[in-house]
Formats: structure tokens, sequence, C-alpha cells
């Protein structure tokens, strides 16, 4: 059935966008009729499954689909499924509370597909950019045990458990890109509005300025005059380190890079062993077998010199060996980790063992980012602190050797 995106006027005169589906434009346009809503606009929508990625700017923002969206969703169809409603019956009553209108118009369709005979993961997989494979199996495993409620819950934990901790590393960081910022803009100001007043002074003072003050004047003017190229140079440097990154050789330089940096790469290690065992314990919940549960939670670490290394854990999982003996010759699992996984297999308790191993590893890779951080910011002061007190000794040494002069 077609997809409609409408604009109309409530009784109360306000105006309200969203998505209706209906046989034809008139169609829908009764269907607003019938709600008390006078349309102004209807155009026919595609949500077709995005099997390349979205090109223009305007593409990728309506395509846009966030983690919190996706949680959102999971979390109340899984709570309309635990209530007794269909699949068909969850998305229609999701459709219309949908606050993307993309998303809703995806949702439309993927129930057009269940109506039509296709199972709920086979209607996702047409959505990879919205629905990963790790997402997709889940929910077929749960189709197939008749746990499907229980696995979306447990993906909605899973996600809203991402979403915290990425929110946690952002507001980590905040402090230290505050700070760089306003040293910037301390040096932007001395240099634009201070330094022409100062300058007009030493032009006056017939004698050698301090060698510190030659250097801030040169550094000064060359910024007064050259000050724009430095935006432009940056974000060519950036746009050609992201250039360099996306290519297969350019991301493994850089991800074996962080993992000789002191400091940086404990956290990136402890940050990939959590993910691991937490993405690894939902799918195994989910009653997929552990084989294909490590190829799914592969893709899942980002880093590639480690997500590399998990092929030798299959290989040996596949010839018989414990997933603890595998994951002991790893270079970045330590071995706590891989004793508390060999007794969770002993006990049978593999899936509440590796949550246990991913509550501990998310406590330390926050533990770990705060120390990060706990050494920046005193060495960020101490620089924004060196910038400012060079540029006051660079105005006052002058006045104080005039003042001798004088006297």
């Amino acid at each position: 059935m077609p997809v409609f995106s409408y604009e109309a006027v409530r009784e109360d005169g306000k105006r309200v966008k969203g998505i209706i589906d209906a046989e034809s434009p008139r169609a829908a346009v009764l269907r607003l009729k019938s709600k008390r809503q006078v349309p102004l606009s209807i155009r026919e929508e595609t949500f077709h499954a995005a099997s390349q990625p979205a090109t223009s700017l305007w593409s990728r923002l309506w395509h846009h689909v966030g983690l919190t969206d996706v949680m959102a969703l999971t979390r109340q169809l899984a709570i309309l499924l635990r209530a007794g409603l269909s699949v068909t019956a969850s998305l229609t009553a999701m459709v219309g509370q949908m606050d993307n209108p993309y998303l809703s118009g995806v949702l439309t369709n993927i129930r057009e597909r269940i109506s039509e005979g296709s199972a709920l993961h086979e209607a996702l997989r047409g959505y990879p950019h919205i629905f990963p494979p790790l997402y997709v199996e889940s929910v077929a495993a749960g189709e197939e045990s008749g746990r499907l409620s229980e696995v979306l819950m447990g993906l909605s934990d899973f996600l809203n458990r991402q979403i915290t901790l990425r929110n946690r590393l952002l507001t980590s960081l905040a402090y230290p890109v505050i700070m760089a910022l306003a040293a910037l803009g301390v040096f932007l100001i001395l240099i634009i509005y201070v330094l022409p007043s100062v300058s007009e002074i030493f032009k006056t003072i017939h004698q050698p300025l301090p060698f510190v003050t030659r250097v801030f004047l040169a550094v000064g003017g060359w910024v007064q005059a050259y000050g724009y190229w430095v935006p432009i140079m940056m974000a060519v440097l950036f746009l050609l380190f992201l250039r360099v990154k996306r290519t297969p050789r350019g991301r493994l330089f850089f991800d074996a890079l962080w993992l000789k940096v002191p400091g940086v790469s404990q956290w990136v290690k402890k940050a990939q062993i959590a993910r691991f065992s937490r993405t690894l314990s939902t799918i195994l919940t989910s009653g997929i077998p552990l084989i294909k549960a490590l190829r799914l939670t592969k893709g899942v670490i980002t880093n590639r010199v480690l997500q590399a290394s998990l092929n030798d854990v299959i290989q040996q999982i596949g010839e018989g060996k414990a997933l603890g003996t595998a994951l002991g010759r790893l270079f970045w699992v330590p071995p706590i980790v891989t004793q508390m996984i060999a007794v969770g297999e002993e006990s049978g308790g593999l899936e509440e063992m590796l949550t246990r191993v991913a509550d501990m590893y998310e406590e330390e890779t926050e533990a770990a980012m705060k120390t990060l951080l706990s050494v920046m910011e005193p060495l960020m002061i101490l620089f924004m602190g060196g910038i400012v007190g060079w540029i006051v000794i660079s105005v006052l040494l002058p006045i104080f050797n005039m003042n001798q002069f004088i006297r």
C-alpha cells in the first residue's frame, strides 16, 4: 500500500505533519478529513531498502535513524508483543507514534511485507543502515524459538547500555574541548584586539625590544595577515585524514597506532572487551549458536587489529576448543576474562558470566577515561596559562625596560 507524507491543519488551527498509508492520494485526503484535519499538501513517499548509502546532505539527514530511535522502537515493540498483540498490530500502533517520519515510513513498509507473508527478520534485513546483521539475526532466533518479545527486550537493554556508555564518554570529553576552545578564544582576542594597540606603543620606543616581544609581534602579525589559512588547512588535513582512514590500509594503520599509545591502548582494549562480552552475551541469550554468534560479534569490534584476531578464535571453536581457551591466546584479552569465561562454560552459565565481564569492563573503561582526562586537564590548564603568561610578559617587559630607561 502506498505511503504518503502530509501537512494538514487541525480543528484548533495547529499545523501537523505526518505519515499515512492509503490506496491513493484521494483516499489519503478522505482519511485525513475523517480525523477532522484539513490537508494542505500530500506527497507519496518511497521508503525502499537502502542497499546504498545516501549521498547528498539532505538525503543523509532524511534517512538518518539514530541509535536512540532504534532502541525506543525495539522496546516499544517488545512491550506490545508481551501485551499479546501480533507483530502486524504492534507495528500499526507504532507507525503513528514515530517522531522520525522516515522511520515511520520504514515501519509501514515492514508491516506491509509481513502482511504479505514475510517474517519480521526478513523484512528488517532490507534496511541494513537501521538494523545491522546482529539485530536481524537475534530477531530471527527469537522468532524461531518463540521468544521474540524477550529477545527484543534484551536488544533494547543492550542498545540502551551502548547509548549510556556513549553519552558518558561524550560528557567526559566536554570539559577538555571547552578548555581548548577557551584557550584559543583568549589567544585570538589578544592577538586581534590587544596587539594593534600595543604595537603602536612599541613603535614610539626607540630601543630594541625583548626577544619574547619580537616573537609575539611576529606571531601576531602573521595571524592577522594569514590567520584565515589556519582553519582552511585544518579542514583540508581533517578531510585528508578521514579519506585515508576510510581505506582498509589506512584504518588498519591508525587502529594499530592507537594500540601503541600509552594510556590510550589500555582504554581501547578495555572498551573492546566490554563491547565484545556484552554483544556475545546478548546474542547467545537469543539462542544463536556460538560460532555464528562470534561471527556476528566480530562485526561490533571497531578496532580492525583486534577484530582480525577473532578469526583464529572462530577457527579454534570450530575445531572443538573451549571459548576461554581460544580467547586466552589473544594478546588483548587478560587472564581474568578467560578464567571467568571458562568458569561460565563449565557451569553452563556462559551468558551470565559474559554479562558480568561486560559490567566490570564498562566500569573500568569509564575509570580509564576519567584517569586519562584527569591527566589532560592540568596539562591543558598549564598550556593555556603558558600562552596567556607569554603574552602578558611580551607586553609588560618592554614597558618595564622603558621605565628603567627613563630613570
